[in-house]
């Protein structure tokens, strides 16, 4: 089977060629002329195309001659450049798959979990865990757009019977990113994006003054061991690239997967408590312990996509904090837990 991989050159995109090649398959690779991450490939067997998606006749020959197609291009961005980079890469990809509908095995399109959203410094989830029922109210420029590219391929899944599959990740994580995400900086993004926002689960009008108070004590890249003021832990539930590399996979593999969506997150729910004692203990960064009067709990359900498609995340906090330390020592990232 040959599948086409769009961005393949990206954070999940250059992690699932690797996965795909290593269950045999072959893959046409999809990246941007000049793109500078095109290094991530060197040295793969692979049919590497250089092109732009937002052009249809270029779109029209890279989808043939292959069986499926996972389409991971994206520009995380709240842009109107990347909105429409974004929906029009989207539709003209969807389009030139539903002309091949009867013969194309599996359509896999990476969305994301800012359709709900589940990011409850922006607007309060309606429960917790978010799961794929969860009511769909995306919230600026970036999500709008990953809902409309939803709408875009259900609807030529509708009018041509194109098999189709959407995953939903939430926080990508790659390299060392990961270290970053439990420190006093984040924290400080956190509570002055929910000052923004007061529909939001954490939103405090003087947010501006707390965070102050914590840079005065501590720099921005001590760890942060945050609770509410009940001493409760905050929480978040990241995913590595790798795992959202094997959620597309699943998702391109399993006939379960067919006309569904799948939220994609990490094993399990961390405690910023659990995350921050890890990492000091590994690399003796100072830990600072801070008490506000909210709550910040980033979460995603991901028993779907397990139980449907046998997704299996295997990046936990501490297989992926071991990554990140290697790949700040070696310049390079594990590709397996064990290595």
């Amino acid at each position: 089977m040959k599948v086409l991989v769009t961005g393949a050159a990206g954070q999940v995109g250059s992690r699932l060629v690797r996965l795909l090649l290593q269950h045999r398959y072959e893959v046409r690779a999809v990246v941007l002329p000049d793109d500078p991450m095109r290094v991530r490939l060197n040295g793969l067997a692979m049919e590497i195309v250089e092109g732009n998606l937002l052009d249809l006749a270029f779109v029209e020959r890279i989808v043939e001659g292959v069986d499926a197609i996972i389409h991971t291009a994206n520009f995380v961005s709240g842009s109107v450049e990347a909105f429409h980079n974004n929906v029009m890469t989207t539709f003209n990809l969807a389009y030139a798959a539903g002309k091949h509908a009867d013969r194309l095995h599996r359509f896999v399109h990476i969305s994301s979990s800012a359709v709900y959203p589940n990011d409850s410094h922006i607007l309060a989830p309606c429960y917790h865990p978010v799961d794929e029922g969860h009511p769909k109210r995306p919230i600026g420029v970036y999500a709008i757009g990953k809902w409309v590219g939803e709408q875009i391929v259900w609807d030529m899944a509708r009018t041509t019977g194109l098999r189709v599959a959407v995953i939903r990740p939430t926080a990508i994580v790659s390299d060392d990113k990961v270290l970053a995400r439990w420190t006093v900086n984040f924290v400080c993004q956190v509570l002055r994006t929910g000052q923004k926002h007061p529909q939001s689960e954490i939103y405090l009008p003087d947010a501006e003054e707390i965070c102050r108070e914590l840079e005065a004590n501590a720099p921005p890249e001590a760890l942060c061991d945050i609770r509410d003021s009940e001493g409760r832990p905050w929480m978040q539930q990241v995913v590595d690239a790798r795992d959202v590399a094997q959620g597309c996979w699943r998702a391109m593999e399993e006939t379960a997967a067919i006309g569904e969506a799948f939220n994609i997150s990490a094993p399990r729910l961390v405690a910023f408590s659990e995350a921050v004692s890890l990492i000091a203990e590994r690399t003796g960064q100072p830990v600072v312990q801070w008490q506000v009067p909210v709550r910040w709990v980033f979460d995603l359900d991901n028993t779907k996509a397990k139980s449907l498609i046998g997704y299996r995340p295997q990046w936990d906090i501490d297989a992926m904090v071991q990554s990140a330390l290697t790949f700040r020592q070696t310049g390079k990232e594990p590709t397996t837990i064990s290595d």
